[in-house]
């Protein structure tokens, strides 16, 4: 467990999402039932972090999330992160009103709230930092915090700080994808921003799947290019065999051992015992070494800078809304 700055919360060191509850680029959405059970495995292996946000299946991986919650009973054994969506107004009453159609669809104020990703314009991360800072100082959340910041939005976001600073930043991080070790996470760990890392397995390339069986990975250049990595794939597998655990669990690993909370999506209530196991696995300097070097190309295969998720932060604000809205959420 790792205490968050300042927020009076404690969380694992891996976390579990919930895109794939309900979107469908992955797929049939679960019932509260499948969910239920996804989420007492996960309590059970010591996971306590459970992430989501608002245009997950257009709120339906909130829903379901609450209700599987309400069914165990275990709103005091979680920390749970939703996220605001990137296409909102950056001012204090559009994201009132964003957390509380969260709070009602979950059934319970969520303990941390994320911007999902940055403004086109600079100019206005001062307004969402403000916002963000008024949720926390009226009681609202426990905590706020960012996601896909880069290295530029987030220096400007922590500039924009009247009081109350950011908890974490989620970005996209893996074996795969290193563009955040570009100075980036360096500078978080400098700030005592944690960096919670989503796909941490390339959705499903660093488990050892070679082919698509989804829309969300087949439109994933990540997932195409580390699924036929055969350098990657075979460090993976060695330090796999040599510790008696599968890919994904030594993927995971790696990431801890950077100082990042992976947030793991699956279906499967067995794959969440296979990717606890990251928690207890501790790799030495020899598979660190080996880890590196075999995918140190992705520090900068993927660009320099940290811009993510692309195309969609790239578009208007108007455009974003209604390609969201016309998919009835990712």
């Amino acid at each position: 467990m790792i205490e968050l700055k300042h927020a009076g919360l404690k969380v694992s060191r891996l976390g579990l999402g919930t895109w794939q509850f309900s979107s469908k680029l992955w797929g049939k959405s679960l019932t509260t039932t499948q969910v239920s059970l996804l989420l007492s495995t996960a309590i059970s292996h010591g996971i306590n972090l459970i992430d989501t946000a608002e245009i997950y299946g257009n709120g339906r991986s909130e829903r379901l999330l609450g209700e599987a919650i309400l069914r165990l009973d275990a709103r005091e054994e979680i920390v749970v992160v939703t996220k605001i969506a990137g296409f909102r107004k950056p001012v204090f009453e559009e994201f009132l009103k964003a957390f509380k159609n969260s709070h009602k669809r979950l059934g319970f104020k969520p303990d941390i709230v994320l911007h999902h990703w940055p403004p086109r314009n600079m100019n206005e991360i001062c307004k969402v930092v403000n916002a963000l800072e008024s949720l926390v100082a009226q009681g609202y959340v426990a905590a706020y915090g960012l996601s896909n910041y880069g290295l530029k939005e987030l220096r400007e976001a922590l500039n924009c700080v009247r009081k109350i600073e950011p908890v974490a930043n989620q970005l996209q991080y893996s074996l795969a994808y290193r563009v955040v070790e570009k100075e980036l996470l360096e500078y978080m760990k400098r700030n005592n921003i944690v960096l919670l890392a989503w796909s941490p397995l390339a959705k499903g390339a660093l488990a050892g799947l070679t082919e698509p069986k989804n829309l969300a990975q087949r439109m994933d250049g990540v997932f195409k290019t580390a699924s036929k990595d055969e350098k990657l794939q075979n460090a993976l597998n060695h330090v796999a065999v040599r510790h008696g655990v599968s890919k994904s669990t030594v993927a995971l690993a790696w990431l801890i051992s950077k100082g990042a909370i992976p947030v793991v999506g699956t279906t499967n209530p067995a794959r969440i015992v296979e990717y606890a196991k990251a928690l207890s696995l501790s790799l030495d300097s020899q598979d660190i070494e080996l880890l590196d070097k075999s995918s140190e190309k992705y520090v900068e295969h993927w660009g320099l800078t940290y811009r993510q998720p692309a195309p969609l932060a790239s578009m208007p604000r108007s455009l974003q809304m209604l390609l969201v809205t016309l998919m009835r959420g990712i």
